[in-house]
């Protein structure tokens, strides 16, 4: 009868064993399926708010970029005044002095063109210059004196 206690309270033991080892699984199956519930819920939120961005700004992604219309959009004639002014300031740089007339300054092709297409009366000083341009929608004003560029429609001079 020695040996069937025995045996008992192996088969015993290792039921207990078993359990606790059992429980052990149990606790860090249920720590590790928490840990990525927290991230399913993450990521879940940040594709709706993927998916809110880009269906409110899908339209965005799909019309062409549209050039802004030199007749009503006085930022055109402001960047090509501003083009011109920093042609002729790197010629000042680069010669030490502003140009007596402005075809002593290399200026592109395109801009050129419009420069011919239009009137751009330049005025230099010793110390400073000025540059009057009429375009077909605007009239453009720089004074390198005060750094001012002003762009009034044609209408309002």
């Amino acid at each position: 009868m020695n040996d069937s206690n025995n045996l008992d309270q192996l088969i015993e033991s290792a039921r207990q064993d078993t359990q606790a080892q059992q429980s052990k699984a149990d606790a860090q199956l249920n720590k590790v399926a928490s840990q990525p519930r927290g991230k399913q819920i993450l990521t879940a939120l940040l594709m709706a708010v993927f998916a809110v961005v880009l269906f409110t700004q899908y339209p965005r992604f799909t019309e062409p970029f549209a050039w802004p219309d030199p007749a009503t959009n006085p930022s055109a004639a402001e960047g090509e005044l501003i083009a011109v002014v920093g042609l002729i300031e790197a010629y000042r740089i680069s010669q030490g002095q502003y140009p007596a007339v402005l075809s002593q300054v290399a200026i592109p092709e395109g801009l050129a063109s419009l420069i011919a297409e239009s009137v751009l009366v330049y005025r230099p000083g010793e110390q400073a210059y000025t540059l009057d341009w009429t375009l077909p929608h605007w009239h453009a004003n720089y004074d390198s004196l005060t750094e001012k560029v002003s762009v009034e429609p044609l209408g309002k001079r």
